[in-house]
């Protein structure tokens, strides 16, 4: 029977199951999930809003589960990653019975299956009882089913693969902990968010409660409906947590790959991404302090949510940048080979197949973290990766047309601020963003964004891709990017009438007039100056003229 079971079990773990094969695969397991979950309660009494959430939350519960799971197991059997991902995938199949379970179980009388608010001496009598004592609300029969199944056959699993019952029972507990932790998760962060100022014993579970149920007020976001405020809470910390283990697992079981990709995600065009959002929603505050929600006399816990808006925004916003490198990249490989030989794709670390998985995880995780935050921030970061995609691929390629090309680019950036402001306005009300900083930006990246050409001259022209440095040559590329980044600088200045920004404006517009014409800085590295510059100002601007009202917000 034993020899069976191993052939089946090879059979799985030596399956050639690509990433496509295993999305697929894991999101139709989460799709029977859910339809099991709505069908059972007649699909009835819930918004749009829930669906949407609940939908998600679900999603990036189970995925941050199989991660964890995976984590531990190669780790603990130091077996090969493809083989458990693929066993591990089978066994998510018990995802799909809970909600029949808890139907056929509780029948009229509604079993309520969400999360275990305790104490920690609760908590820690509720793991030595299997979940405690009332199975209809919180760790249900059929999550308690699941649970025990799982466990059962993971220490399984460890027997069959290693033939020792010590380590078999040990797999199993660690598994059984970690589905627990899970399983009240909202209390063990309620210990970390009161501790500083509660004692962790004398926290309660309707402590809990109030942080995860209370009504949610989070810049202009706001949500009273009971079923749905912890979907939404749960959403931004999830999204987080999967993003960090999956970043934990890459690391893990592929070094090599993962420090060559991390050299080659172009760091300072990350911190301007992430730094576009947080700039945007410091100029929401400016216009609208009544919604500024994070606030410095405030305790951790009230600032968490807010903290973890800002934080998916931004992180959403630089993962958008990562798939459109790893896009860029694999469409531009001939043009690396010639000019960036040091690319993973050019000099062969990494191949094209595993670039675009790459592309498919980061364009997904993007659009995740955005709609953790809500559907308008979902649809600007859609909207970023679409000009990407027509800005890189073919059938358009329209990097080959230079002023249309910069233009892309810059409005691609200018939304990466809006999601930023509209945190603020009532509505998240896109038409309050004033005109006159959209017409700035855009001028200003269309104009200075061609920077990044200078280094690809020649491994253009032979792409026949005519971008400001190879139609005009690197001298005067170099002067006009400089003149265009110093008519910018003077325009932020009569456009914001402000005018205690004329003598900034002057001297770091003058120096990076200067420091373009200065071809004694590669053109692999002007762009670090000069950004460098930018960054500079644009501190100096939010301190000078929008921080006094911000402060006061924050206050």
């Amino acid at each position: 029977m034993l020899a069976r079971l191993q052939k089946i079990i090879n059979y799985i773990e030596n399956y050639p199951l690509t990433l496509t094969d295993w999305l697929i695969a894991f999101f139709s397991l989460i799709s029977l999930r859910l339809l099991g979950e709505h069908l059972v309660n007649g699909l009835a009494g819930s918004s749009s809003s829930f669906f949407v959430g609940s939908a998600l939350v679900t999603a990036l519960f189970f995925l941050f589960s199989y991660l964890l799971i995976l984590i531990f197991l190669r780790v603990f059997l130091k077996d090969s990653v493809q083989k458990l991902a693929n066993l591990l995938l089978w066994g998510f199949f018990l995802i799909i019975f809970p909600p029949i379970i808890d139907k056929i179980w509780c029948g009229s009388q509604k079993c309520w299956s969400f999360y275990t608010f305790d104490s920690l001496k609760g908590l820690i009598s509720r793991f030595f009882s299997f979940f405690g004592d009332n199975p209809t609300l919180g760790i249900t029969y059929g999550v308690r089913v699941e649970v025990a199944l799982a466990v059962i056959l993971i220490a399984f699993y460890v027997f069959i693969k290693t033939r020792k019952i010590f380590k078999s029972l040990l797999g199993g507990l660690a598994t059984y902990v970690i589905l627990f932790v899970l399983g009240s998760f909202p209390s063990w962060l309620t210990f970390f968010l009161l501790s500083p100022e509660k004692k962790i014993p004398a926290i309660e579970g309707f402590d809990a409660a109030g942080i995860f149920f209370s009504p949610i007020k989070l810049f202009s976001l706001r949500d009273a409906d009971l079923l749905n405020i912890l979907n939404v809470k749960m959403n931004l910390i999830y999204g987080l947590l999967a993003a960090a283990a999956m970043t934990l697992f890459f690391w893990m079981n592929f070094k090599e790959k993962f420090w060559a990709v991390a050299k080659n995600v172009r760091w300072i065009q990350i911190m301007i991404h992430a730094g576009l959002v947080l700039a945007g929603a410091g100029l929401g505050a400016f216009y609208f302090p009544e919604n500024l929600t994070l606030k410095i006399s405030q305790t951790l816990p009230d600032n968490f949510f807010s903290l973890l808006i800002l934080a998916n925004l931004a992180l959403a916003a630089v993962f958008a940048w990562l798939a459109a490198v790893f896009l860029n990249d694999c469409v531009d490989l001939e043009i690396d080979k010639i000019t960036n030989k040091n690319r993973p794709l050019a000099n062969e670390k990494i191949t094209t197949g595993e670039y675009m998985q790459l592309f498919w995880i980061f364009f997904v995780l993007s659009l995740v973290l955005a709609l953790a935050v809500g559907a308008k921030f979902f649809l600007l970061i859609l909207a970023y990766q679409i000009i990407g995609w027509v800005y890189s691929a073919w059938p358009f390629r329209l990097k080959r047309f230079p002023l249309l090309a910069s233009f892309l680019s810059a409005l691609a950036l200018v939304l990466l601020f809006i999601s930023g402001f509209i945190l603020f306005p009532d509505g998240q009300d896109i038409s309050r963003f004033p005109a006159k900083f959209f017409w700035l930006m855009i001028i200003a990246f269309t104009v200075s964004l061609p920077i990044k050409d200078l280094k690809d001259i020649e491994g253009d022209r032979k792409d026949s891709i005519w971008t400001i440095p190879a139609l005009f040559g690197e001298s005067w590329a170099r002067f006009l990017i400089g003149l265009g980044i110093f008519i910018s600088y003077s325009l932020s200045v009569i456009w914001l009438n402000a005018k205690i920004l004329f003598f900034p404006a002057m001297i770091l517009g003058a120096l990076s007039f200067w420091i373009m014409q200065n071809k004694k800085i590669s053109p692999r590295r002007v762009h670090i100056f000069v950004f460098g510059l930018l960054f500079a100002y644009v501190f100096l601007m939010a301190y000078l003229v929008f921080w006094p009202v911000i402060k006061f917000g924050l206050n």
